[in-house]
């Protein structure tokens, strides 16, 4: 019998681009869901009901069932819109003049003839009544989009080094033309396997004496695949990767470079986010249905790539150019590494991340380029008890 819950020590997460080798990703956080836009079909009026070819009040003399075309009252005969999925047999058509029938039949779009029934003496004035009758309807919908799912996860970056899976602007070949990696990314949250995912965010923040927690934020097309017990095989399997000592981020070591730029000599805090605007090309099936896989994009693009960094501290630079005030910010990060005796945590530095140059091949860029983040904002403030800090945002927009 299947556990009918598991723990999170028991549910897995693992990622890799295609073609690389799955990576266990220390995660303390993973969320998965699924989203479609979906409208519902309304047409002008479609929740009226009138009877065509009439030439008078029509009149019940009692209990009695009917039949008639839809349509205007001297007009020639309609059919139900296909806004209207369905009418159920029993809903009532209300009328102005107090009036009621009842529905005997199911009516579903496309239909030209309905029946209906009065309980007792009915009359439908010709002027008032016959063409304003309002039914409950149940509507059709309508997909606005691709079917998109979206897994978040807050990791630890290992041993700092950026996995691929998690580099939105790295080249795996930088041969390749256009210089940009539209790769997608394979992997499995705990039993559920996807195989098309790609990463729209990276983000992480350091605070005093705290580990460096990252970010991330993938979409997911196509179906997912669930396979009982994938997540126990996993664990039995990957098992050792649990055991091994793991080097990550911490804020005690971690540096930001650059803070001078924007007035702040004593940094508090930081936050880092890299996002790229992503979007599916989805083909339009010939035969109107799409397979069991799902709907699969035969590309997601890579379209703006913006990278932003805020910084918390003492003061700051109020002085804001009009042509943009420019700032040269590099990131650090670095493990605790007390002593190089002590292997566990004793990495040194880990990763660094630049406002300009590549994830992949962190090349100091040329002079001309060096100071390429524009500030964006400037924020001072102080409150009863505490003191007065600065805060600055620099972004970039890379591409």
């Amino acid at each position: 019998m299947s556990k009918p819950f598991y723990r999170y020590e028991d549910v897995p997460l693992l990622m890799a681009s295609e073609g690389q080798e799955p990576v266990m990703v220390f995660a303390n956080r993973a969320g998965l869901s699924a989203s479609q836009p979906i409208q519902a079909k309304k047409f002008i009026e479609d929740y009226h009901i009138s009877f065509a070819l009439q030439t008078g009040d029509i009149h019940f003399t009692g209990a009695h069932e009917s039949g008639f075309l839809m349509g205007p009252r001297n007009g020639p005969g309609v059919r139900l819109p296909e806004s209207v999925e369905n009418i159920l047999s029993g809903t009532k058509i209300a009328y102005p003049g107090g009036q009621g029938l009842y529905l005997t039949e199911d009516l579903s779009a496309g239909d030209y003839y309905i029946n209906v029934r009065s309980t007792g003496e009915t009359i439908l004035r010709y002027e008032e009544d016959i063409e304003h009758g309002e039914v409950e309807v149940l509507r059709n919908y309508a997909a606005g989009g691709i079917v998109r799912g979206s897994l978040d996860v807050t990791y630890y970056m290992n041993t700092g080094n950026l996995h691929t899976f998690a580099d939105l602007t790295g080249l795996l070949d930088p041969n390749i033309y256009p210089q940009v990696n539209e790769t997608k990314i394979t992997g499995c949250f705990g039993d559920y396997i996807f195989e098309d995912a790609y990463l729209r965010e990276l983000s992480f923040s350091a605070q005093p004496f705290q580990v460096v927690e990252s970010n991330l934020s993938l979409d997911i097309y196509g179906r997912m695949l669930y396979q009982s017990g994938l997540a126990d095989s996993i664990i039995e399997n990957y098992g050792c990767l649990k055991e091994q000592q793991i080097s990550v981020p911490h804020a005690i070591n971690t540096k930001i470079l650059g803070a001078s730029d924007v007035g702040i000599e004593y940094p508090l805090d930081f936050s880092y986010s890299i996002t790229s605007t992503r979007n599916p090309e989805v083909p339009i099936p010939l035969s109107g249905k799409m397979s069991e896989e799902g709907e699969l994009p035969i590309r997601v693009t890579k379209e703006a790539i913006d990278i932003s960094i805020r910084i918390r501290g003492e003061k700051l630079d109020p002085f804001l150019k009009i042509s943009g005030q420019r700032a040269n910010v590099t990131v650090q990060l670095s493990d605790i590494g007390f002593s190089k005796e002590f292997t566990d945590n004793n990495q040194g530095l880990l990763k660094e991340f630049r406002l300009a140059g590549s994830l992949v091949h962190p090349d100091l860029p040329s002079q001309e380029l060096k100071d390429y983040g524009v500030v964006e904002e400037d924020n001072l403030s102080v409150s009863e008890g505490g003191f007065l800090q600065g805060s600055a945002t620099i972004k970039q927009s890379y591409r």
